[in-house]
């Protein structure tokens, strides 16, 4: 554009020059010029001016663009500047959420270690679980089979009960008895009749004359003591003979069974004495016999004795 001016200028001076030297010199150089030249001059003139007039005002717009272009650049440039800061910030939030993910990815692994660590102990568990089951289905059926049993031996228990009960009074009773019967002893006399004997056969001697009869085990009906209580039994008894040459002996019976023997030759005045302990059962019976062929005497000196007591019941 300035190339085009410069040019029009020139040629213009150029013009202006040889019209100048053309009037001075227009005699010398014998240059004719029409009009019709001239005009087209003018003209060409004319349109170089209009050109260069439009050259200047696009220049001019040219230049407020380049300066509205300018200020886009600047705007740009602040643009840049401020993305640039955001792009350095974002980058550095990047980089924070690159390591937050690898922390995260560092946690995930843990995380997935644990998770695997828990289904190992929770197969264990439910392997532990499933035996746990099986037992306990097992305890079930021995808990049913106890609890028949405690059936039964709660019903046994009941006839236990029930027959303690029964044996409780039966004790009661057996102590009332022995408390009763703990102060047992009896003494008597043969009789005051005088000679007694002899006899073919073996005879039971009733000692009729009671001196004590303490708890009535002694019958003077009979001659037989009956043990009340079951125990530990003393006995004792005497005799006398005064018939001369004639033998007396006494037996001592518990029950059917002969347990003590005493006899002697009455050589005028004899006498013979013994004792012994038994053990008696409650009902047991103990007595004294006179031996066949063998006879005693009594009479108010009471000469032939039966004694007894208990000992200590059992």
């Amino acid at each position: 554009m300035r190339a085009t001016l410069l040019l029009v200028f020139c040629l213009s001076g150029t013009w202006a020059q040889g019209a100048d030297q053309g009037a001075e010199q227009g005699a010398d150089q014998g240059l004719q010029m029409s009009g019709q030249t001239r005009k087209d001059i003018w003209d060409e003139f004319r349109d170089l001016r209009d050109m260069v007039i439009e050259q200047k005002v696009e220049l001019r717009n040219t230049k407020a663009e380049l300066q509205t272009q300018r200020d886009r650049v600047a705007g740009l440039e602040k643009d840049n500047a401020v993305m640039s800061s955001r792009l350095t910030a974002a980058e550095n939030k990047v980089t924070a959420i690159t390591q937050e993910l690898e922390a995260a990815k560092a946690e995930q692994q843990l995380q997935t270690k644990k998770v695997e660590e828990a289904e190992r102990l929770i197969t264990v568990q439910a392997t532990e679980l499933a035996s746990l089951l099986y037992k306990m289905t097992s305890s079930e059926k021995e808990v049913e089979e106890q609890k028949k049993a405690v059936t039964a031996l709660t019903e046994q228990l009941g006839i236990l009960k029930t027959e303690q009960q029964l044996t409780s009074s039966k004790l009661a009773v057996i102590q009332n008895t022995i408390a009763g019967a703990s102060k047992l002893a009896f003494s008597a006399g043969l009789t005051t009749a005088g000679k007694i004997g002899p006899f073919n056969t073996e005879t039971p001697l009733i000692y009729s004359r009671v001196f004590t009869n303490i708890g009535g085990g002694y019958n003077p009906a009979t001659g037989i003591f009956t043990a009340p209580v079951k125990g530990v039994y003393y006995f004792r008894f005497t005799a006398f003979n005064n018939k001369k040459g004639e033998w007396m002996a006494v037996n001592l019976y518990h029950g059917t069974k002969r347990i003590l023997h005493n006899s002697e030759v009455a050589g005028g005045h004899a006498s013979i004495s013994n004792a012994l302990i038994l053990q008696l059962e409650q009902g047991d019976v103990v007595y004294i016999r006179l031996q066949q062929n063998c006879g005693l005497y009594d009479d108010g000196s009471t000469l032939n004795t039966f004694s007894g007591f208990l000992l200590f019941p059992m």
